[in-house]
C-alpha cells in the first residue's frame, strides 16, 4: 500500500511516500480502507507522541481519517465489513489504517468522504474546548483566533449550534472575511489592521470575552487577557504564533481568569474515548440536519501528500486540506 511516512534525522520533520506492507489488525482493531485523510497542524511537528511506529519501525504520519471497514477484529462489536466510518487514529496517511473502534463514528448519511475526513478531530477539538474545559454558557461571548483554522471553523459552527450570543473571530487575511461571515461570526477583526481586543471590546461596550479559544499562542496573550471578561476561560488550543509568552499574573488574578490547556498528546485511550462520546452526544446528529458542515479547502491524492503538507505550512488555506485514495 502507500503511504506518507516520516523520514528520520534532523530538527525539522521531513516526509517521503513508500510503498508499505498492509497493516494487520488484532481482535480489539477495526481496518479501514482510507477514503480520505484530514491535515492537522500536529502532522508538522517532528516526533509528535500520536505517531505511533509500526512493527517495522516505520512511522506513518496523519491522525484523522474517513473510510470503510475492511475487517473487524473477534472482539469488536458494533461494526462490519463495509461500514462507513471516521476516526482518530495513528498512521492514517496509508491506504489501510487500524481504527480503535471505541474512537470510531460513523459517517452521517449522504456526506462524502472529503468533509467526513474533516470531522473526527476538529470537531471534538472545538467542542472540548468550548464545553468540557472553556464551559461556554448559553449567551456568552465567545472570542475564537485564527479562526480560519479548521478548528477555528468548527468552534464557530459548534458555538453557535449551542447558544452563544456573540461570537467574535480574529483571521490574518481580509480574503477570508466574507467566509468567516457566512460561517456564523457576528464580528470578524483583521488582526494585522485592527487590535482585536479594542475592537471586541468596544463592540460588547466592555464586557469582552467569557471563552476564548486560542489558537496562536505567543503574541496574543497579553490582549486575551486584556479582552477576557471578569471569570473568563481562555483555553490555549494551538500555538500557530509560538509557545512562550509574558503574562501579567495581577490581572489573570484581579479578573479569576481560568487559563486552560488541552491537547491530545497527554490524554489516554480512555480520556480519548470520552472526549468523541462527548463530541457525538451534542453534535454529531447535527451533521446530516446540515447546522453543522464541515470546511474542506482543498483536496490533494494520496501521492502527493508532500505537496499538501507544503500547502499547509504556507497557512493559505480556509478549513481542512484533506488527502484522498
Amino acid at each position: 500500500m502507500q503511504a506518507v511516512v516520516l523520514v528520520p534525522g534532523g530538527s525539522d520533520v521531513a516526509f517521503a511516500v513508500r510503498d508499505l506492507a498492509p497493516p494487520l489488525p488484532g481482535p480489539n482493531d477495526l481496518l479501514v480502507a482510507m477514503k480520505s485523510a484530514g491535515l492537522n497542524r500536529a502532522d508538522l511537528l517532528a516526533g509528535h507522541p500520536t505517531k505511533s511506529a509500526r512493527a517495522d519501525g516505520v512511522v506513518i504520519a496523519g491522525r484523522e481519517v474517513a473510510g470503510e471497514v475492511i475487517a473487524a477484529g473477534s472482539a469488536v462489536t458494533g461494526f462490519k465489513p463495509g461500514d462507513a466510518v471516521m476516526a482518530m487514529a495513528d498512521g492514517c496517511f496509508a491506504e489501510q489504517v487500524i481504527v480503535d473502534p471505541r474512537l470510531a463514528l460513523r459517517v452521517p448519511g449522504g456526506m462524502d468522504w472529503p468533509r467526513a475526513a474533516a470531522i473526527p478531530i476538529v470537531y471534538a477539538t472545538a467542542h472540548d474546548a468550548l464545553v468540557s474545559n472553556g464551559a461556554m454558557a448559553k449567551g456568552e461571548t465567545v472570542l475564537i483566533n485564527a479562526a480560519s483554522s479548521g478548528v477555528g471553523i468548527a468552534a464557530i459552527q459548534v458555538a453557535r449550534l449551542l447558544g452563544a450570543g456573540f461570537i467574535a473571530a480574529t483571521t490574518g487575511s481580509t480574503g477570508k472575511l466574507a467566509a468567516l461571515r457566512e460561517l456564523g461570526a457576528d464580528l470578524i477583526i483583521e488582526h494585522h489592521e485592527e487590535n482585536f481586543a479594542d475592537a471586541l471590546l468596544a463592540r460588547t461596550e466592555g464586557h469582552g470575552a467569557d471563552v476564548i479559544i486560542d489558537n496562536i499562542g505567543a503574541g496574543v496573550l497579553a490582549d486575551n487577557i486584556r479582552v477576557a471578561a471578569i471569570r473568563g476561560r481562555i483555553v490555549s488550543v494551538g500555538r500557530l504564533g509560538g509557545r512562550t509568552d509574558r503574562i501579567d499574573l495581577d490581572e489573570v488574578a484581579r479578573k479569576r481568569i481560568r487559563l486552560i490547556g488541552v491537547t491530545f498528546r497527554t490524554r489516554t485511550p480512555e480520556e480519548r474515548i470520552a472526549v468523541v462520546r462527548r463530541f457525538a452526544a451534542d453534535c454529531l446528529g447535527q451533521f446530516a440536519k446540515g447546522r453543522l458542515w464541515p470546511t474542506v479547502d482543498r483536496t490533494f491524492p494520496l501521492t502527493e501528500g508532500l505537496a499538501a503538507l507544503g500547502y499547509m505550512r504556507s497557512n493559505a488555506h480556509l478549513g481542512k486540506i484533506v488527502l484522498t485514495a
